[in-house]
């Protein structure tokens, strides 16, 4: 079982980072059938730094990688939408779990699947969230 966990400088002691695109490095972690942990990488992110679509070049690099889970505290609603289109399952560590201990709570079966879009927080272009700001809706407007 390959694992692919967002650090901040990388390896087994190093924490999980919160977002995931914007993490500066990777740490893979392989495991063994029985929970050995045999091989461990670190990787930069080259997107961390990027402008936009971070998670989602961030994603791609978990697909070349050849991932099986993805550990992150959270995912933005791209990256989730290109991991799960991939059939890479990903899910949310707190930032007080180092590489290591993350690996074996997901080995027990103690890690959860993330919300969805958490990363972005943002305000979408929904029904209602113009407020009408900046136009006035009177009798001769239209």
């Amino acid at each position: 079982m390959r694992f692919i966990i967002a650090t901040r400088k990388g390896g087994l002691d190093d924490f999980v980072t919160q977002s995931f695109g914007r993490a500066s490095t990777f740490t893979i972690v392989d495991v063994d059938e029985n929970g050995n942990i045999i091989n461990v990488q670190v990787v930069q992110n080259p997107a961390y730094t990027a402008p936009k679509g971070a998670g989602i070049q961030a994603a791609q690099l978990c697909i070349n990688e050849g991932v099986d889970i993805v550990i992150a505290g959270q995912f933005g609603p791209n990256s989730s939408q290109v991991l799960q289109a991939a059939g890479i399952k990903f899910v949310s560590a707190p930032p007080t779990m180092t590489v290591e201990q993350a690996v074996q709570a997901y080995l027990r079966g103690e890690l959860t699947q993330p919300i969805l879009g958490a990363e972005g927080g943002g305000r979408g272009r929904g029904k209602g969230m113009g407020r009408g700001m900046g136009r006035r809706h009177g009798v001769n407007d239209w």
